[in-house]
């Protein structure tokens, strides 16, 4: 990367602001030509050079201000290439169309027409391509259908490869977590085709070694390691991560990352082999879907494309845990701005089998409606605001097997309670006001369930 002076840099970074300008201008030049080709006007055509004045001096400042950001480095070559061969095209096809808008040229008139349609159907083309290899350069590949609302989907590589894993004893903490971890939510900004802040995160030595001023990852020390400050830093904050816009790291996965710098960020080791305490275990088993298999003996009908699209409205996530079986895991993680709305799950309660509401105000009474999913194997209600009141809704619930409810006033009579759910297998209830006396007792009534009330 070439040193570039600070006055250029500030003018490229208008590049984002002016490129704005011609892709609206020359939308409009192009649907303006094609009315006065349809409905010939006197007095609107005499505006037309105007029109492709403005679109040509906007596509010339746009990759004037585009080449000179570009000279800043951290861009694939090879899109940049094209994004700035699209740039200058378009420049130069405008100022075209300027010219043929008012200049007039006998030795070209019966050819004019011809002229016309195929700069003006070559800018309609190229001005989608320029724009798609900026989108790429700025945003990265995904960024187009990253949050469409066609998220119900258990097709993406991420997801296939840690729902093979089938035990904490199969699974290597960096290529089968930390790596996918970064594929899924930071290599689109950091890979060899962009290379943002001259961070490549496609590999364990790119990783540690970090980007154009810090170090990436300090095995053995968060506070030193700048990507796990910048995953942990305000959403508001500049140097916040991932930026523009692009989804945060989930709480489990930060609490993996930071679990894995702390025990050295170790390159090539089983899970199971670094001693995780049950906590640790816990975000695992959720992370690689432990017990998907059982769950896939159950098949449902399709959910309706309506009770999905409200609950996505409504700001929970959705993904199909296996397309094939029509089996969904509904996700929504706290603080709630306002309360939640959980009778929007009524309608999937069939296809419904893992349910994830963290630390988002959920009460006793909302426990009426959760007691009538029916097909939970899975339910997941971490810090809210539960108590014993409402563990009657609770055993209601004949399939689950998975429960969490730490970080909940639940109390030692509750667990007794609790532990008669027929198929219950681990139930989770430190941070609560559960001692060790009560799990004995509760272990005694059903010696089956694995209780799990400190974290080592």
């Amino acid at each position: 990367m070439q040193e570039v002076p600070d006055l250029y840099m500030f003018f490229g970074r208008f590049h984002p602001l002016f490129v704005h300008l011609p892709i609206g201008i020359l939308v409009f030049a192009l649907i303006f030509q094609i009315y006065l080709k349809w409905k010939p006007n006197g007095a609107l055509h005499a505006v037309l050079p105007i029109v492709w004045g403005l679109a040509a001096l906007s596509a010339v400042l746009s990759a004037l201000s585009g080449y000179i950001l570009s000279l800043g480095g951290g861009y694939s070559e090879e899109i940049l290439s094209l994004h700035k061969i699209g740039g200058i095209t378009l420049s130069i096809l405008s100022i075209c169309c300027f010219i043929l808008s008012f200049y007039r040229m006998p030795w070209l008139a019966s050819y004019k027409n011809i002229i016309q349609k195929i700069v003006l159907s070559s800018i309609a083309v190229i001005l989608l391509l320029t724009g798609h290899w900026g989108g790429t350069l700025t945003h990265g590949n995904d960024y187009l259908m990253e949050f469409s609302p066609f998220v119900v989907t258990d097709s993406s590589s991420t997801s296939e490869h840690a729902s093979r894993i089938s035990s904490l004893d199969s699974a290597d903490i960096f290529k089968d977590a930390v790596q996918l971890i970064f594929q899924s939510k930071c290599v689109s900004c950091h890979n060899a085709e962009k290379k943002k802040g001259g961070l490549l995160l496609t590999s364990y030595e790119e990783m540690l070694a970090g980007g154009k001023t810090k170090a990436g990852i300090i095995p053995g020390n968060t506070a030193t390691s700048e990507i796990f400050r910048r995953i942990t830093l305000p959403t508001s904050h500049k140097e916040f991560m991932p930026s523009d816009g692009k989804k945060p790291l989930t709480e489990h996965q930060i609490a993996i990352l930071e679990w894995w710098i702390e025990q050295g960020a170790q390159r090539n080791m089983m899970i199971s082999g670094m001693k995780p305490n049950k906590h640790i275990q816990d975000l695992f088993s959720d992370f690689f879907q432990l017990g998907r298999d059982a769950i896939l003996s159950y098949t449902a009908k399709p959910a309706s494309s309506e009770a999905l699209s409200n609950l996505l409205k409504a700001g929970f996530q959705v993904h199909a845990i296996s397309e094939s079986n029509n089996l969904l895991e509904v996700k929504y993680t706290g603080p709630s701005t306002e309360k939640l709305n959980l009778s929007l799950l009524e309608p999937i309660k069939d296809q419904l089998v893992w349910l994830q509401l963290i630390n988002c105000g959920v009460t006793d009474e909302d426990l009426k409606i959760i007691g009538g999913l029916s097909n939970l194997y899975k339910l997941n209600l971490n810090r809210n605001k539960l108590t014993a009141g409402g563990v009657d809704e609770i055993i209601r619930l004949p399939k689950v097997e998975y429960l969490n409810l730490y970080g909940n006033s639940i109390t030692d009579s509750a667990i007794n309670q609790l532990v008669t759910l027929p198929k219950l297998k681990k139930l989770y209830v430190w941070e609560s006001r559960v001692d060790s006396l009560g799990v004995e007792s509760a272990k005694r009534l059903n010696q089956r369930v694995d209780i799990v009330y400190r974290l080592n």
